[in-house]
């Protein structure tokens, strides 16, 4: 705390997404659209996989943030309440999340899922085994339970953080710390499950006890950094003045440690399934230490960790803008090719052995990869940008706000 407490906040003005970055927005939705077409009509196998790709991609910031907003909530963090209606409005993507991997992976099952195919199923006796989990009825049904099982906990903890604005009643704080306890509970039940049918499940034979714990600190890391570029993009456009430099370390130490962390499970999955040596776990790497896919893969470690964590490693660079804009630059493109690498390989190689036509195991890297992300992410900003409008950017009458505002270290 600093010795001098600040009075009071100063001034909220109003947000509204600028009509700029909306049309351009939306600009690239609809180009990003043409493109995934594209891409769908001339290798419909490479469409389809960049759709999952990027559906997910988004899904993970989104329950990263309602991650982020949780812990916030239950452990009461003072610091996070200037911030804290950024991760809000980024966990409000979770419902359109919803539609846009349910869409993709219905209309391309076959060309994404193995299992989804009878035949094949037919003369597979270990895909017999899995089918009570793999099979389209489950998969969509859990799809829904997750997916909505994590927005509808998010907009309760959403509904009660804007009504305390209105009549400024601690019942709205005891009630989401409440909710953000039941969230991480269902988060860390169903995320596992999710990861494993929505894309581990692309590699069907492969094994891996640590494939969840990995999604969770792939999506908190990507949550972490696009949290940091909508904050600065905020402050510095004057719409989140109450935030300084002491709420912007926080932030740099969360992107820091998460990616530390993620790194730590990246290297232990490897080293688990490298010792044991079990043909059923070793073959989805050795697909991606093929000579096209494994720069890739080294690649992945250096945006992922290598460059945030010796760039943050010093203090006065969690606390300056312009490091952390860069660093979280780099952590947001990373995770792209973290979920490209979980994907593409394995759909690349499905393709490669089911179509009469020679199908190049990749990499690929082109306008319907680029495509399928400006096609959701345009439509994610929208989202985004108007839920921060529909209500202050500051909790003004939450119980820790003077705790936030006078927050130092």
């Amino acid at each position: 705390m600093s010795a001098h407490a600040p009075s009071g906040p100063a001034p909220q003005p109003d947000f509204h997404l600028p009509a700029p970055i909306r049309n351009a927005a939306l600009a690239c939705a609809v180009l990003g659209a043409a493109a995934f077409g594209y891409g769908v009509m001339s290798e419909a196998w490479r469409g389809w996989s960049n759709g999952l790709i990027s559906a997910y991609y988004f899904v993970s910031i989104g329950v990263g943030a309602a991650f982020v907003l949780a812990v916030m909530h239950v452990t009461k963090a003072g610091w996070g309440i200037v911030v804290r209606r950024v991760p809000e409005a980024l966990a409000t993507w979770l419902p359109l999340g919803l539609v846009t991997l349910g869409a993709v992976t219905y209309f391309g099952m076959h060309h994404l899922y193995e299992w989804s195919n009878a035949e094949t199923v037919a003369h597979d006796h270990l895909l017999q085994h899995k089918q009570p989990l793999l099979n389209p009825a489950a998969f969509f049904g859990g799809m829904v339970f997750m997916i909505g099982g994590w927005a509808a906990l998010v907009f309760a903890m959403r509904r009660h953080s804007i009504a305390q604005d209105t009549d400024g009643d601690e019942k709205h704080t005891h009630a989401n710390v409440r909710l953000g306890g039941i969230f991480l509970v269902f988060f860390g039940l169903t995320i596992t499950f999710g990861a494993l049918q929505w894309l581990m499940s692309t590699e069907p034979h492969w094994f891996s006890t640590m494939f969840g714990v990995y999604q969770f600190a792939g999506a908190h890391v990507a949550a972490s950094a696009v949290i940091v570029l909508f904050t600065i993009g905020l402050q510095r456009g004057g719409f989140l003045p109450n935030v300084n430099d002491n709420h912007l370390h926080d932030l740099g130490k969360m992107m820091f440690a998460f990616s530390t962390f993620w790194a730590y499970i990246w290297v232990m999955q490897y080293l688990l399934i490298w010792y044991a040596n079990i043909p059923e776990e070793t073959g989805h790497y050795l697909a991606r230490w093929e000579p096209d896919w494994v720069k890739l893969w080294g690649l992945n470690a250096v945006l992922n960790f290598v460059v945030p964590f010796f760039v943050l490693l010093p203090r006065p660079n969690k606390r300056n803008p312009k490091v952390l804009v860069p660093v979280a630059c780099t952590i947001v493109v990373g995770h792209w090719l973290d979920i490209y690498l979980q994907v593409m390989p394995a759909t690349a190689h499905l393709a490669h052995h089911g179509s009469p036509e020679t199908v190049s195991h990749g990499p690929y890297l082109g306008v319907p990869e680029l495509g399928a992300f400006l096609m959701v992410g345009g439509l994610f900003v929208v989202v985004v940008g108007s839920m921060l409008g529909r209500a202050s950017l500051l909790p003004g009458r939450d119980p820790y706000l003077m705790e936030s505002l006078a927050h130092d270290q």
